[in-house]
Protein backbone atom coordinates (compact mmCIF):
# COMPACT_ATOMS: atom_id res chain seq x y z
CA UNK A 1 0.00 0.00 0.00
CA UNK A 2 3.07 2.08 0.70
CA UNK A 3 4.41 1.94 -2.91
CA UNK A 4 0.76 3.36 -4.97
CA UNK A 5 2.02 6.48 -5.77
CA UNK A 6 5.73 6.33 -4.88
CA UNK A 7 7.86 3.61 -5.77
CA UNK A 8 11.93 3.60 -5.94
CA UNK A 9 13.23 1.47 -9.28
CA UNK A 10 16.62 2.33 -9.56
CA UNK A 11 19.28 4.21 -7.38
CA UNK A 12 22.32 4.98 -9.54
CA UNK A 13 25.84 5.45 -8.02
CA UNK A 14 29.12 7.09 -9.10
CA UNK A 15 31.83 4.86 -7.94
CA UNK A 16 35.87 4.34 -8.69
CA UNK A 17 36.59 0.97 -8.21
CA UNK A 18 33.35 -1.28 -9.79
CA UNK A 19 35.37 -4.33 -8.67
CA UNK A 20 35.43 -3.52 -4.80
CA UNK A 21 31.73 -2.41 -5.44
CA UNK A 22 30.77 -5.25 -7.34
CA UNK A 23 32.80 -7.66 -4.21
CA UNK A 24 30.76 -5.68 -1.76
CA UNK A 25 27.11 -6.21 -3.27
CA UNK A 26 27.45 -9.25 -4.19
CA UNK A 27 29.23 -11.11 -1.84
CA UNK A 28 27.98 -8.80 1.94
CA UNK A 29 25.10 -6.99 0.69
CA UNK A 30 23.51 -10.50 -1.54
CA UNK A 31 22.45 -8.34 -4.70
CA UNK A 32 22.43 -10.29 -7.88
CA UNK A 33 24.54 -8.96 -10.59
CA UNK A 34 21.81 -8.49 -14.00
CA UNK A 35 24.02 -6.45 -16.50
CA UNK A 36 27.73 -5.40 -16.14
CA UNK A 37 30.61 -3.43 -19.03
CA UNK A 38 34.08 -2.24 -17.63
CA UNK A 39 32.18 0.99 -16.70
CA UNK A 40 28.92 -0.06 -15.62
CA UNK A 41 27.35 -2.53 -12.92
CA UNK A 42 23.44 -3.21 -12.46
CA UNK A 43 22.46 -4.95 -9.69
CA UNK A 44 19.17 -6.30 -8.59
CA UNK A 45 17.29 -9.94 -7.01
CA UNK A 46 18.27 -12.88 -8.19
CA UNK A 47 15.53 -13.93 -10.97
CA UNK A 48 14.80 -10.71 -11.57
CA UNK A 49 15.68 -8.21 -14.67
CA UNK A 50 15.11 -4.98 -12.71
CA UNK A 51 18.52 -3.33 -11.03
CA UNK A 52 17.26 -1.69 -7.80
CA UNK A 53 20.96 -0.28 -7.94
CA UNK A 54 23.36 1.13 -10.83
CA UNK A 55 27.32 1.67 -10.37
CA UNK A 56 28.84 3.54 -13.20
CA UNK A 57 33.01 4.10 -12.99
CA UNK A 58 33.98 7.88 -12.60
CA UNK A 59 37.52 8.73 -12.49
CA UNK A 60 36.65 12.17 -10.15
CA UNK A 61 37.93 12.88 -6.80
CA UNK A 62 35.42 12.75 -3.94
CA UNK A 63 34.15 15.97 -2.49
CA UNK A 64 32.11 16.79 0.32
CA UNK A 65 28.59 17.64 -1.18
CA UNK A 66 24.98 17.46 -0.73
CA UNK A 67 23.95 13.86 -1.94
CA UNK A 68 23.65 10.58 -0.46
CA UNK A 69 23.52 9.59 3.74
CA UNK A 70 21.80 6.10 2.76
CA UNK A 71 19.96 3.55 0.22
CA UNK A 72 17.61 1.76 2.91
CA UNK A 73 16.86 -1.94 1.65
CA UNK A 74 13.45 -2.62 3.48
CA UNK A 75 13.52 -7.03 3.59
CA UNK A 76 10.33 -8.85 4.42
CA UNK A 77 10.40 -9.74 7.80
CA UNK A 78 11.98 -9.49 11.31
CA UNK A 79 13.22 -13.02 10.69
CA UNK A 80 15.29 -11.46 7.10
CA UNK A 81 16.75 -9.10 9.25
CA UNK A 82 18.16 -12.04 12.11
CA UNK A 83 19.70 -14.15 8.76
CA UNK A 84 21.28 -10.41 7.42
CA UNK A 85 23.01 -9.54 10.75
CA UNK A 86 24.47 -13.46 11.30
CA UNK A 87 25.43 -12.95 8.20
CA UNK A 88 27.30 -9.93 8.69
CA UNK A 89 28.35 -11.60 11.96
CA UNK A 90 30.09 -14.78 9.84
CA UNK A 91 31.44 -11.96 6.72
CA UNK A 92 33.38 -10.21 10.00
CA UNK A 93 32.28 -6.91 8.10
CA UNK A 94 32.08 -4.06 10.44
CA UNK A 95 28.51 -2.13 11.03
CA UNK A 96 28.20 1.44 12.00
CA UNK A 97 25.27 1.21 13.95
CA UNK A 98 22.23 -0.98 14.85
CA UNK A 99 18.86 0.77 16.15
CA UNK A 100 15.95 0.33 17.37
CA UNK A 101 13.45 3.25 15.37
CA UNK A 102 9.86 2.31 17.46
CA UNK A 103 8.51 1.63 13.53
CA UNK A 104 10.94 -0.36 12.57
CA UNK A 105 14.49 -2.13 13.19
CA UNK A 106 17.37 -1.17 11.22
CA UNK A 107 21.41 -2.11 11.02
CA UNK A 108 23.72 0.24 9.18
CA UNK A 109 27.24 0.19 7.26
CA UNK A 110 29.19 1.82 4.51
CA UNK A 111 30.32 0.35 0.90
CA UNK A 112 33.56 0.17 0.16
CA UNK A 113 33.32 3.81 -0.90
CA UNK A 114 31.47 4.88 1.73
CA UNK A 115 28.10 5.29 0.55
CA UNK A 116 25.67 4.72 3.62
CA UNK A 117 23.66 2.02 3.69
CA UNK A 118 20.42 0.94 5.81
CA UNK A 119 19.09 -2.44 6.20
CA UNK A 120 15.79 -3.02 7.71
CA UNK A 121 12.82 -4.27 8.60
CA UNK A 122 9.31 -2.73 9.61
CA UNK A 123 7.41 -3.00 12.69
CA UNK A 124 3.45 -4.04 11.80
CA UNK A 125 1.89 -0.89 11.33
CA UNK A 126 -0.38 -1.00 13.99
CA UNK A 127 2.23 -0.58 16.36
CA UNK A 128 3.85 2.94 15.03
CA UNK A 129 3.33 5.86 16.90
CA UNK A 130 0.97 8.21 14.62
CA UNK A 131 -0.45 11.24 15.53
CA UNK A 132 -3.59 12.96 14.15
CA UNK A 133 -1.42 15.95 12.43
CA UNK A 134 -0.06 13.23 10.30
CA UNK A 135 3.56 12.65 12.30
CA UNK A 136 4.80 9.36 13.02
CA UNK A 137 7.20 9.07 15.91
CA UNK A 138 10.29 7.26 15.98
CA UNK A 139 12.99 6.72 18.30
CA UNK A 140 16.96 6.19 18.41
CA UNK A 141 17.60 3.24 20.78
CA UNK A 142 20.06 0.44 20.52
CA UNK A 143 18.18 -2.34 18.70
CA UNK A 144 18.15 -5.40 21.05
CA UNK A 145 20.85 -7.62 18.64
CA UNK A 146 20.47 -11.06 20.24
CA UNK A 147 16.48 -11.10 20.26
CA UNK A 148 16.86 -10.05 16.15
CA UNK A 149 19.46 -12.69 15.55
CA UNK A 150 17.41 -15.33 17.17
CA UNK A 151 14.60 -13.98 14.71
CA UNK A 152 16.40 -15.60 12.34
CA UNK A 153 17.72 -18.82 11.26
CA UNK A 154 21.33 -18.58 10.84
CA UNK A 155 20.70 -18.68 7.14
CA UNK A 156 21.53 -16.13 4.30
CA UNK A 157 22.57 -16.51 0.47
CA UNK A 158 21.05 -13.58 -1.10
CA UNK A 159 18.49 -10.95 -0.18
CA UNK A 160 14.76 -12.07 -0.11
CA UNK A 161 12.96 -11.68 -2.88
CA UNK A 162 10.37 -9.03 -1.97
CA UNK A 163 13.62 -6.81 -0.45
CA UNK A 164 12.86 -3.32 -1.66
CA UNK A 165 14.85 0.23 -1.50
CA UNK A 166 12.12 1.06 1.06
CA UNK A 167 13.63 5.07 1.64
CA UNK A 168 16.34 7.13 0.60
CA UNK A 169 17.96 9.42 3.37
CA UNK A 170 19.57 12.46 1.70
CA UNK A 171 22.26 14.74 2.88
CA UNK A 172 21.34 18.47 2.33
CA UNK A 173 22.35 21.83 2.75
CA UNK A 174 19.18 23.22 4.08
CA UNK A 175 16.13 21.68 6.02
CA UNK A 176 13.41 24.21 5.81
CA UNK A 177 14.73 24.72 1.96
CA UNK A 178 13.71 21.16 0.94
CA UNK A 179 11.45 20.92 3.41
CA UNK A 180 9.26 23.24 1.03
CA UNK A 181 10.79 21.38 -1.74
CA UNK A 182 9.47 18.08 -0.97
CA UNK A 183 6.33 18.86 1.03
CA UNK A 184 5.27 21.84 -2.12
CA UNK A 185 6.36 20.58 -4.97
CA UNK A 186 6.23 16.88 -4.50
CA UNK A 187 3.53 16.73 -2.17
CA UNK A 188 4.65 14.49 0.93
CA UNK A 189 4.01 14.51 4.61
CA UNK A 190 6.77 16.13 6.64
CA UNK A 191 6.71 12.49 9.23
CA UNK A 192 9.18 13.97 11.61
CA UNK A 193 11.29 16.40 11.96
CA UNK A 194 14.03 17.30 14.43
CA UNK A 195 14.85 21.62 14.73
CA UNK A 196 16.69 22.08 11.94
CA UNK A 197 19.01 18.78 11.48
CA UNK A 198 16.63 16.30 9.99
CA UNK A 199 13.49 16.02 8.40
CA UNK A 200 11.33 12.75 7.32
CA UNK A 201 9.11 12.64 4.40
CA UNK A 202 6.53 9.91 3.64
CA UNK A 203 3.25 9.30 1.54
CA UNK A 204 0.90 7.27 1.37
CA UNK A 205 0.79 6.51 5.43
CA UNK A 206 4.27 5.43 5.32
CA UNK A 207 6.68 6.98 7.89
CA UNK A 208 8.98 8.00 5.09
CA UNK A 209 9.91 7.63 1.54
CA UNK A 210 12.62 10.41 1.63
CA UNK A 211 14.57 11.69 4.69
CA UNK A 212 17.23 14.97 4.74
CA UNK A 213 19.78 15.85 6.91
CA UNK A 214 22.38 18.91 7.21
CA UNK A 215 24.96 16.65 9.82
CA UNK A 216 27.58 16.25 7.46
CA UNK A 217 26.64 19.28 4.78
CA UNK A 218 24.99 22.53 6.40
CA UNK A 219 25.55 24.70 3.70
CA UNK A 220 27.81 23.12 1.65
CA UNK A 221 28.34 22.79 -2.74
CA UNK A 222 24.93 21.46 -4.18
CA UNK A 223 25.20 17.70 -5.35
CA UNK A 224 27.30 16.91 -8.28
CA UNK A 225 26.09 13.89 -10.13
CA UNK A 226 29.35 12.57 -12.19
CA UNK A 227 31.62 12.66 -8.93
CA UNK A 228 31.81 9.24 -6.76
CA UNK A 229 28.48 9.38 -4.61
CA UNK A 230 24.68 9.72 -5.40
CA UNK A 231 24.27 10.16 -9.35
CA UNK A 232 20.27 9.81 -9.99
CA UNK A 233 17.16 8.51 -8.08
CA UNK A 234 14.89 6.59 -10.27
CA UNK A 235 10.87 6.36 -8.98
CA UNK A 236 8.07 5.02 -10.41
CA UNK A 237 4.96 7.51 -9.62
CA UNK A 238 1.25 7.05 -10.15
CA UNK A 239 0.46 9.06 -12.93
CA UNK A 240 -1.91 11.34 -10.30
CA UNK A 241 1.20 11.90 -8.94
CA UNK A 242 3.36 13.03 -12.28
CA UNK A 243 0.40 14.90 -12.78
CA UNK A 244 -0.11 16.93 -9.63
CA UNK A 245 4.44 17.40 -9.39
CA UNK A 246 4.14 19.03 -13.12
CA UNK A 247 1.66 20.94 -12.10
CA UNK A 248 3.26 22.19 -8.70
CA UNK A 249 6.72 23.08 -10.65
CA UNK A 250 4.90 24.82 -12.96
CA UNK A 251 3.24 27.51 -10.53
CA UNK A 252 6.85 27.13 -8.78
CA UNK A 253 8.50 28.34 -11.89
CA UNK A 254 10.68 25.28 -10.77
CA UNK A 255 12.96 23.86 -13.72
CA UNK A 256 12.35 20.84 -14.79
CA UNK A 257 12.16 18.58 -18.44
CA UNK A 258 9.01 16.63 -19.09
CA UNK A 259 8.49 14.27 -22.39
CA UNK A 260 6.58 11.54 -23.24
CA UNK A 261 5.67 10.54 -18.87
CA UNK A 262 9.49 11.07 -18.38
CA UNK A 263 9.82 13.72 -15.51
CA UNK A 264 13.31 14.67 -14.95
CA UNK A 265 14.56 17.25 -12.72
CA UNK A 266 16.81 18.50 -9.56
CA UNK A 267 15.96 19.15 -6.28
CA UNK A 268 17.08 22.33 -4.59
CA UNK A 269 20.05 20.10 -3.29
CA UNK A 270 21.55 18.94 -6.81
CA UNK A 271 19.90 15.36 -6.59
CA UNK A 272 18.79 14.23 -9.50
CA UNK A 273 15.43 12.88 -9.79
CA UNK A 274 13.50 10.47 -12.85
CA UNK A 275 9.96 10.52 -12.40
CA UNK A 276 8.15 7.64 -14.54
CA UNK A 277 4.83 5.81 -14.58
Amino acid sequence: MYRQNFDFKTVTLNAVDLKKMKHFYQEIMGLHVIQETDDVLYLGLKNSSEALLKIVRVDTAVTLTAGLYHIAYLLPSRKDLGNFLYHLAESHYPIVGASDHAYSEAIYLNDPEGNGIEVYADRPENVWNKRENGIIMGITERMDIESVLNEGDQHFEILPIDTIIGHVHLSVTDVETSNHFYETILGFTNTSQFGNQVAFYGMDGYHHQLAGNIWQTNHTAKNNPFTPGLARIHVQVSPELLEQTVTNMKNENYSYNFHDHHLSFDDPNGISYIFTT
